[in-house]
């Protein structure tokens, strides 16, 4: 296929083309429950370690701790333009991280750490969610919603699930944050694995 402009102008921009890619040794860097808040509260804006710990509800030892961690493994760096010589300030050097399938074989024990911290911060997510549910505005009320599917499945159909999932969390990526009225951040969480007893589900 040419290499055209009519080839990508429709084209979906990837979310995750400035995320940082892990490594064997990188994943130690986030496997900390503590270390991804405190990365991901400097994916939105650059902050100081004072500010950190106030945030985070942390003392400001730890938040120091893990700004010094998330530096070291390459996460986060300082920010000289803002700092002054009584303050540090800290930016992230990338948007989110990409985790490779190959590190589930090479770094298992820290790659299910890395999940378990994912599925940590989800649950935390959603239990405020919760909470917040029947309060939210008429509309947005409406619009949020919570659905689960136990589905039989080959690996080849799965596969596929996985992609058209993903291409629609990208195209409503890229269509959003416009800077329009009526904008709110939207949070969407997704995780699909087979059961445990191939053998008894017939699966292949």
């Amino acid at each position: 296929m040419s290499d055209t402009h009519e080839d990508h102008e429709d084209a979906v921009p990837d979310p995750f083309e400035n995320a940082a890619v892990l490594d064997a040794r990188s994943l130690r860097g986030l496997a900390h429950p503590l270390r991804m808040r405190v990365y991901q509260l400097l994916q939105k804006a650059p902050a100081t370690g004072k500010t950190v710990a106030e945030t985070l509800g942390v003392s400001s030892a730890s938040a120091s701790y893990h700004l010094r961690q998330l530096e070291t493994y390459g996460f986060i760096s300082e920010d000289p333009a803002l700092g002054t010589s009584r303050e540090r300030w800290w930016r992230a050097d990338s948007h989110g991280f990409r985790l490779p399938e190959t590190l589930d074989t090479e770094a298992p024990e820290l790659t299910t750490a890395l999940r378990h911290t994912i599925a940590a911060g989800w649950t935390e997510r959603l239990g405020a969610a919760v909470n917040e549910w029947t309060a939210q505005p008429e509309g947005w009320r409406e619009a949020q919603f919570m659905s689960d599917r136990t589905l039989t499945l080959t690996l080849e159909q799965m596969d596929r699930l996985r992609a058209e999932l993903l291409d629609v969390l990208d195209r409503h990526t890229a269509g959003g944050d416009t800077g329009g009225t009526g904008e709110r951040t939207v949070h969407v969480q997704l995780a699909a694995f087979p059961g445990s007893d191939p053998t008894a589900e017939g699966s292949p």
